[in-house]
């Protein structure tokens, strides 16, 4: 008897062992998007209504630098998708179509021996070396991890530009003032600065701007 209720209280254990483990590897990523949470609806809340540049082409003042209006939506929606990528990532890159076909065929074949393949298919010598390239740095960033807490610390950067944001496309709804164009491209400068010096966000940008044109049969346009 005292046998069996001692393997039950191992069982326990073990089942309780799991369920932390579980929970603990799926509380990043969920404190992550938490975090990540409030400036994805601010962001949205301007965007969804034409953003910056639906003020600029609003007021004839304006209309003629709407140009940069255009920028700094895209630096902010460009803002948030890195720290969304940053979150959804943290315990590496998924292999996107690209890779997963790369990565299958060069199991089976030398790359010279692909490379022929390909060649065939229409790719030219220069697109196929990127290709390979490109392969070895997802089975690479496929099993990279990252500081969650890094993570909220670039958030917590970015918080008060995504609020200035808010509070610009505010005061240019209620009082435009042509010297609000100089503060969109402050912002602008603000941004893409902490976009350089944030250690993640510049691996974001790296790690996304490493992933090449493709299309196996020129059928569909590219990817």
């Amino acid at each position: 008897m005292r046998i069996k209720s001692f393997l039950f209280v191992v069982f326990c254990i073990f089942l309780l062992t799991i369920f932390i483990g579980t929970a603990w590897c799926q509380a990043p990523a969920q404190k992550c998007r938490s975090e990540l949470s409030p400036l994805k609806k601010t962001k949205n809340a301007i965007i969804e209504d034409g953003g910056m540049w639906a003020l600029f082409e609003r007021h004839k003042v304006f209309r003629q630098e709407s140009s940069k209006a255009v920028q700094l939506d895209f630096k902010v929606q460009q803002l948030v998708w890195l720290l969304d990528y940053l979150c959804e990532t943290t315990e590496g890159v998924p292999l996107n179509e690209l890779a997963i076909y790369l990565t299958e065929n060069l199991k089976e074949k030398s790359k010279p021996q692909f490379k022929e393949e390909l060649i065939i298919l229409g790719k030219s010598e220069a697109e196929i070396d990127l290709w390979f390239v490109f392969s070895d740095i997802s089975l690479k960033n496929e099993s990279r991890k990252l500081n969650v807490g890094t993570i909220c610390n670039s958030i917590q950067k970015a918080l008060p530009l995504i609020h200035q944001y808010q509070n610009l496309a505010e005061e240019i709804e209620q009082s435009p003032h042509t010297k609000q164009i100089e503060s969109v491209n402050n912002l602008y400068q603000r941004i893409e600065q902490l976009e350089s010096s944030d250690s993640y966000l510049a691996q974001a940008l790296l790690e996304t701007s490493q992933v090449p044109h493709w299309d196996i049969d020129e059928s569909t346009g590219g990817s």
